[in-house]
């Protein structure tokens, strides 16, 4: 298949999506249906102290629908506060996005690739409870250690299938990020990601990232309806340094991504990933960054300006 023929097979794909989230919409009076933006951040970015219920009272508090976790370096995080966590999400609004950490299934020595594919067993198993959308996946970082054909094989038929097998089992998926060409040369596009889950099948899916998107997709609009229903989870960040939507003033627009998230009727999360515009040096040399007070103003018109956005898409 080319790349005409599938982006036309997305397109349909995604058309099809939007009837059934119009219907949804009377079924469930609004909400996560997609009928308007799901923002999210990750539990990092949240302004407030590191408590479960004082992080979740915020988003709450502040319209936001759903919150993005880390799993830790080594999953620490997860294995250790998944279950606290869920536990702290019963009775809420909000739902779990996806859960962010580093994988890297690109390394010559076969029981290496193995050992990253178990690694993540037990935290599909807790984010299937959690009734979590997935986890993030990114197959290759940097130079990868075989073949990009050899790798692309092995991710589709071995470990990103397992992976998949299980998060399917579990209620989850696997959620495929491209990168950008400074950070990987394997699966860079939207489209090229959903061509991989299409191949895998049940349990893997697609995420968009506008700052990777910002330098590698020629259409934002067109890339989102590449992945079609395969898409469950969006990044953004502003669209020069990736710091907070709206530090980059007229270059934040992401209009067009968002006509296309309507179009293929995405009920997902739209994540900040991104960092915090400095305010200086102080007289150390170390950089200054907002305080919680100030972060939270910043979120604030952050908000305001893609719910705008979004409404004009």
């Amino acid at each position: 298949m080319n790349r005409r023929d599938f982006l036309k097979g997305a397109s349909v794909a995604g058309l099809a999506s939007v009837v059934g989230c119009k219907a949804a919409k009377a079924a469930c009076g609004g909400g996560r249906c997609g009928c308007g933006i799901n923002l999210c951040l990750q539990w990092s970015t949240i302004p407030v102290a590191d408590d479960f219920n004082a992080k979740l009272d915020y988003l709450e508090a502040n319209g936001y629908a759903a919150v993005e976790i880390p799993t830790g370096r080594k999953c620490e995080w997860i294995l250790e506060k998944g279950e606290a966590f869920g536990k702290a999400m019963q009775g809420r609004k909000l739902f779990c996005a996806t859960a962010c950490g580093p994988s890297r299934f690109d390394y010559a020595d076969p029981k290496m690739n193995d050992a990253e594919v178990e690694k993540f067993m037990p935290v599909l198993e807790i984010l299937g409870g959690i009734k979590s959308v997935g986890l993030i996946i990114c197959p290759a970082r940097s130079k990868p250690e075989v073949g990009l054909k050899e790798l692309r094989e092995d991710f589709v038929t071995n470990t990103g299938k397992r992976l998949a097998e299980k998060a399917a089992k579990c209620g989850t998926s696997i959620v495929l990020e491209p990168l950008q060409r400074k950070e990987t040369p394997f699966m860079r596009q939207v489209s090229d990601a959903a061509k991989m889950a299409q191949e895998i099948g049940a349990g893997c899916t697609v995420l968009a990232d506008f700052w990777h998107m910002t330098w590698e997709e020629a259409n934002d609009r067109a890339a989102m309806l590449s992945a079609g229903s395969l898409l469950t989870h969006v990044h953004i960040a502003s669209r020069r340094n990736r710091k907070i939507p709206g530090s980059d003033g007229v270059a934040d627009n992401y209009e067009l991504g968002f006509r296309g998230l309507k179009e293929i009727g995405y009920n997902g999360a739209v994540s900040l990933e991104a960092g915090w515009v400095p305010k200086g040096k102080d007289a150390k040399g170390k950089t200054i960054l907002p305080d919680l007070a100030e972060r939270h103003a910043i979120l604030t018109k952050m908000c305001e300006l893609l719910r705008r956005q979004w409404e004009e898409a």
